[in-house]
């Protein structure tokens, strides 16, 4: 069952060996050559604030544009970057995965190239790290916010989607969809079986996530729509597919 967050307590602080890295923030790009410079200097920026080893690791998938070349840029200035060049477009799920399975942080961290939610949101689930496998940000958990919302359509669109996966799946999760979540090192396993590898790749994981009887819980971050989502309501009835698909295959 969905844990809401309410109240946070710093939890206490564990000892790490040098040159372990505590930390992995994964960001999937497709044609973000206007995005991902900065995505990759606000995110290393942010777990610099920590002061614990971290990496940040940018899963090229495919792009079409100067994507690649505008990562490998930012080594120089963030020598904690790697950046995963694919040949061919796999989907956000691909490059989630390929990036999850790359890295060697104790927590791992997706999010965003657009930054829809700031990497600064992570703070939030420092005090539950100790608690949990897994912590999903959520903009529809209370607490939560969302500073630009998406055209009403697609608000109604995504609430339907929503209310589909909590009937059919028994997901009971406010925001299954939210591009903002951190898994432990022991629930990075879930990624190696994942086939989905279009939009509804989170479902799948948290689908699995509770087969499998790790702790989850939702927490309410800040979210601001930065673009139109490349999701269009002609896709809804592949969607289906992809949710019989992910409760077949368990």
């Amino acid at each position: 069952m969905a844990e809401g967050v309410g109240s946070l307590t710093l939890p206490r602080r564990k000892w790490y060996y040098p040159g372990v890295i505590r930390y992995s923030a994964v960001i999937p790009a497709y044609n973000e050559e206007k995005t991902i410079a900065a995505a990759i200097r606000q995110t290393a920026g942010f777990f610099r604030t920590l002061g614990e080893p971290f990496e940040v690791i940018v899963v090229n998938d495919g792009s079409r544009d100067r994507t690649g070349a505008e990562a490998e840029r930012m080594r120089d200035e963030v020598p904690e970057l790697k950046v995963l060049n694919r040949a061919e477009n796999f989907g956000k799920g691909g490059a989630v995965k390929k990036g999850v399975l790359e890295a060697t942080g104790e927590w791992i961290l997706f999010l965003d190239a657009d930054l829809a939610t700031d990497p600064s949101e992570f703070k939030k689930f420092l005090p539950l790290l100790d608690a949990h496998d897994i912590l999903i940000g959520s903009r529809y958990v209370r607490g939560g916010l969302v500073k630009t919302s998406q055209p009403v359509p697609r608000v109604i669109a995504g609430k339907i989607f929503n209310l589909i996966v909590r009937l059919y799946l028994g997901l009971d999760f406010a925001d299954t969809q939210c591009g903002f979540k951190a898994f432990s090192r022991r629930a990075q396993s879930i990624f190696a079986s994942l086939r989905t590898t279009g939009w509804a790749f989170d479902v799948e994981l948290l689908f699995k996530a509770k087969r499998l009887a790790f702790s989850v819980a939702e927490v309410p971050i800040v979210w601001d729509d930065k673009r139109e989502s490349r999701v269009k309501f002609g896709d809804f009835w592949h969607i289906m597919s992809e949710l019989r698909r992910i409760k077949k295959r368990i």
